[in-house]
């Protein structure tokens, strides 16, 4: 998190942009990292994020006047909000503008307000910039009189990403950057939304979050077809097997016994989201064991299923799993976050860390040509008012 020196800065910079007025409420949202279960959500499976220590910051004051005014330090863009014209204008600030429009179905009449936003999380990096925006926004309501649940902060959050934006996201995101617990990972099953606080136990191990410098946003990506394939593959198996409600409902045992009724392609993509599944529930129990080797090993299984089956990776995301897992104390790395570009994740021993840091940035580099970012985090806490 920034440090407060920083944040009471940006009260001044508030001010100096908006003028001097009524009460700034200060809220934050942290962005997540999965440790493991990537294109599963969207297919009702399981989920294992955890908050990471970067998010998204928003100040936020009720005004008098229409329309709303909103600033991004990250993008160092304005926009504006006209409640009587709320469609989406192709910017950073439909994702406000989405929370705003849904949430007035719990509040119907909301008033006019100035928000600053500022942070410390990369955007287009997998690390759910998008979300940690939305949740901030929709907790931030309640300085203008809107207070939502938990559970309605997810809904008008997934409904302003889905609907409005128009990215056809699973539920992770939203719900991880909400629910997320400070020491743990967050086990999510997306298919009902029952989850627990899994407590991160891997007390010899640190992780570190490399970003590739491949920026991504998923709209201009093949993620939309990746979804229309799971559902075509769920729709064969379905005439196989039995109706089912996704694919994570297909066992391995049933999958394999079905599996060359699909055609090639399909098969990839279905083997990809069954066997990942049963790799989140291992992960789990993993984490609660205290058995780092065997989760590093489900890590890197799942890299390779998302490169060979599910084919999300990019030349990049395997140079820097590959060089990764080359270090002395790594025990697993994977590509985290939809693909494409964005982010890599390493479970490492904590006294390997420092030498990791020394060695992987040029070995990266040498590569690929692209400067990587490295950070050491550990499970954070959620979306909250500060």
């Amino acid at each position: 998190m920034l440090e407060e020196s920083e944040i009471r800065q940006r009260f001044l910079d508030f001010e100096a942009r908006f003028g001097r007025g009524g009460v700034i409420d200060l809220y934050y949202a942290p962005g997540r990292v999965n440790l493991i279960g990537d294109h599963t959500d969207y297919n009702g499976g399981y989920v294992l994020p955890i908050a990471v220590e970067q998010g998204t910051y928003l100040m936020i004051r009720a005004s008098e006047l229409s329309p709303a005014r909103l600033y991004s330090e990250n993008v160092m863009l304005d926009a504006r909000i006209f409640p009587a014209d709320l469609t989406p204008a192709e910017d950073w600030a439909d994702y406000v503008r989405g929370v705003y429009f849904y949430a007035r179905e719990f509040c119907r009449d909301l008033p006019p307000f100035d928000a600053l936003f500022f942070g410390d999380l990369p955007l287009e990096a997998g690390l759910s910039s998008s979300a940690s925006i939305e949740v901030a926004t929709a907790l931030g309501l309640e300085s203008l009189g809107c207070k939502l649940a938990r559970e309605d902060v997810v809904k008008v959050a997934l409904k302003s990403e889905n609907d409005f934006v128009g990215m056809p996201c699973g539920v992770m995101d939203q719900f991880s950057v909400t629910y997320a617990k400070a020491g743990h990972a967050l086990f999510l099953n997306s298919g009902s939304l029952e989850y627990r606080q899994v407590p991160y136990t891997l007390q010899e191990c640190a992780l570190v979050v490399g970003n590739t410098g491949v920026r991504r946003n998923l709209l201009e990506t093949d993620y939309r077809r990746r979804r229309s394939e799971c559902e075509e593959a769920l729709d064969l198996l379905s005439k196989k097997l039995g109706p089912r409600k996704n694919l994570a409902e297909v066992t391995i045992n049933e999958f394999e016994r079905a599996r060359y009724s699909l055609p090639p392609l399909l098969e990839k993509r279905a083997e990809h989201v069954i066997y990942e599944n049963v790799r989140v529930e291992e992960a789990a129990r993993c984490l609660e064991a205290g058995d780092s080797a065997t989760l590093g090993h489900l890590m890197n299984r799942s890299h390779e299923s998302l490169r060979d089956l599910f084919e999300v990776s990019c030349q990049e995301l395997d140079a820097l799993q590959e060089v990764s897992i080359d270090q002395q104390g790594v025990l697993g790395a994977r590509m985290t976050g939809a693909g494409w570009g964005g982010c890599v994740i390493v479970l490492i021993k904590k006294d390997m860390v420092e030498r990791y840091l020394r060695r992987v940035p040029g070995l990266y580099w040498q590569s690929t040509h692209y400067d990587a970012e490295f950070v050491v985090t550990s499970p954070g806490g959620g979306a909250r008012k500060l």
